[in-house]
């Protein structure tokens, strides 16, 4: 058994069978992250480093304090996402999309399939995401929250194989109502 599904199989209920389970991969999004930081780095250096009339030496100085604790806000905002990122593990199962993560303490929440055969969740694919959001007739959601309440979502992050659990998750809500395919 893996590590992703080590940490999802507690959470399964009573004749449900894990499909497919994974973490987020994403090092794109890190990097970019990285270089940010540094070019904001680099710029807070310079302006420290300029030999400037006192006037302009006075405004670089307060600029360079500014660009200095937007670096540090930065890094600290990366080190968190990176964190939340380490801790976050996703299970599809024949009844549900299981999604454990935190920053201390792992939470579980899960998205019951069926909603999609009621027409009240909606799976789409974008880039190397998977998100479940309310149908397009529901209020707007916030990311990483409940769609059961009717106006949030999730997003299963940086997926290596996006489109085959996209199509899990299609094929096994299809199954609830349809019964399991062979």
């Amino acid at each position: 058994m893996d590590a992703e599904a080590s940490v999802i199989t507690p959470h399964l209920l009573a004749r449900e069978t894990l499909l497919w389970s994974g973490r987020p991969h994403d090092p794109t999004s890190l990097r970019w992250r990285a270089g940010i930081v540094i070019l904001v780095g680099i710029a807070a250096l310079a302006l420290r480093a300029l030999p400037l009339d006192s006037d302009l030496a006075e405004r670089a100085n307060i600029n360079s304090i500014l660009l200095a604790t937007l670096v540090v806000i930065l890094i600290a905002e990366a080190i968190v996402f990176h964190r939340y990122l380490s801790n976050t593990f996703y299970g599809v199962t024949n009844q549900r999309v299981i999604i454990v993560s935190g920053l201390r303490e792992l939470e579980m929440v899960a998205v019951f399939l069926d909603l999609l055969n009621a027409h009240q969740l909606v799976v789409r694919r974008i880039r190397r995401n998977v998100e479940l959001s309310p149908t397009v007739n529901q209020p707007p959601f916030l990311p990483f929250t409940n769609p059961s309440v009717g106006h949030e979502c999730y997003r299963l992050l940086a997926l290596e194989e996006q489109r085959r659990v996209y199509d899990l998750i299609i094929d096994s809500a299809l199954a609830l109502v349809t019964g399991p395919l062979v």
